[in-house]
């Protein structure tokens, strides 16, 4: 009794104590090893599904901005389709109107729709119009509207004044070949004439080697849209400031005496080495 008491005592609880502490371990092992490959997988598949979920927004977002494209342009093409039916509608009205005062040979009404024809209408129609007024108008009025398209015809042509080359003066500005066209409106007189020369002049003289005219503005091409210049303006495209600044001072020097002071537009035009400027001084 005394030797099973022993053995169960010295030895077979020490070696389930053992077996024990080893099944333990492993068992601990194990479990970690296995939340770890848990940990792991719950990584991945968080990952993945960031990923679907990032892959699904991003497609949204494309969805949603080819929408507000379509929706941008349907808007652009419905104001465009308005806008042109009301051009059509105004242009079939001035229509009307310059064909009534030819049928009825009312000198006032044809002098009323030219003015309207000269000012509101767009081209190409405006010429074609004013085209038909030369024929069919009474006497002062197909007058007055062929010197209309004959000054807007040499317009339209170019037809201008080449400045007289003259001394050389140091150059306030490096003008390169910069083209500059010195508009002097038809409204504005000799005095405006006098003063777009004087300008020109100064550039030629500054050795400027781009194209330098001077050219008058018909009253009726400046009554139109793009132009109706007044005062003292230089027009430039958006990267062009520093040229027209200079040739906004160069011009202000030489016209000291009359004291004037020049304004600046920007325009869309896209008129690259160009630059423009009007002398249109209240007559």
């Amino acid at each position: 009794m005394e030797k099973i008491k022993n053995f169960v005592t010295y030895i077979l609880v020490p070696i389930v104590t053992v077996v024990t502490g080893a099944l333990v371990v492993f068992v601990d092992h194990e479990v970690g090893k296995n939340n770890q490959e848990i940990g792991s997988m719950e990584i991945s598949l968080k990952e993945q599904v960031a990923q679907i979920e990032a892959k699904a927004k991003e497609r949204d977002l494309a969805i949603k901005q080819q929408l507000a494209d379509l929706d941008q342009v349907m808007r652009e093409s419905k104001e465009q389709r308005e806008e042109r039916e009301s051009n059509q509608k105004f242009n079939l009205k001035i229509y009307d109107i310059v064909t009534e005062s030819l049928e009825k040979k009312d000198e006032k009404k044809q002098a009323a729709a030219k003015a309207f024809v000269v000012v509101m209408v767009e081209e190409p129609l405006r010429t074609s119009l004013l085209s038909v007024l030369e024929q069919g108008a009474e006497s002062e009025v197909k007058k007055e509207v062929s010197r209309i398209l004959s000054e807007e015809t040499r317009f339209k042509e170019g037809v201008s004044v080449t400045p007289d080359k003259k001394d050389d003066i140091q150059p306030s500005y490096s003008w390169a070949e910069w083209d500059f066209d010195i508009f002097w409106c038809a409204s504005s007189g000799a005095v405006a004439k006098s003063q777009a020369t004087l300008i020109a002049e100064r550039l030629v003289a500054e050795k400027a080697k781009g194209r330098i005219r001077v050219r008058k503005l018909p009253e009726s091409k400046n009554a139109q849209k793009g132009y109706r210049a007044f005062g003292y303006e230089i027009r430039r495209n958006s990267n062009e400031y520093e040229v027209a600044d200079a040739l906004g001072q160069l011009s202000e020097d030489i016209l000291e005496n009359s004291r004037v002071k020049f304004t600046y537009r920007t325009t869309t035009q896209n008129t690259p080495w160009y630059v423009s400027t009007f002398i249109c001084p209240s007559s």
